[in-house]
């Protein structure tokens, strides 16, 4: 299993209110790719002008395919966005383990 992490801090609270509906649609294209366990986008409770990413992923392979899908729309996101710090970063995972269920 890949756990996928990331945030992108955006320039200002505008440009988070620009992108969100991009975001948005990434995530439910992106939940419809074999392989995808869970895709979230979130805002930062911290610092608003922060989006956090969180995906799960069956295997390496299926991720890549994933990433391979073209998406005009985020990819256009990416490039005009006004983005001033993002990092992602991948990780392999065993198993999960419950740590909190109601």
């Amino acid at each position: 299993m890949i756990i996928v992490t990331g945030t992108v801090k955006f320039e200002s609270l505008d440009e988070v209110e620009q992108v969100t509906k991009v975001l948005i649609g990434r995530a439910q294209r992106s939940r419809e790719d074999a392989g995808c366990i869970n895709y979230n986008f979130s805002k930062d409770l911290e610092d608003p002008m922060e989006i956090c990413l969180t995906e799960k992923w069956q295997s390496a392979e299926l991720l890549q395919a994933h990433l391979e899908i073209v998406d005009e729309e985020f990819n256009t996101l990416l490039a005009t966005a006004k983005i001033t710090r993002a990092i992602v970063v991948s990780n392999e995972a065993n198993e999960d383990r419950v740590l909190l269920e109601p």
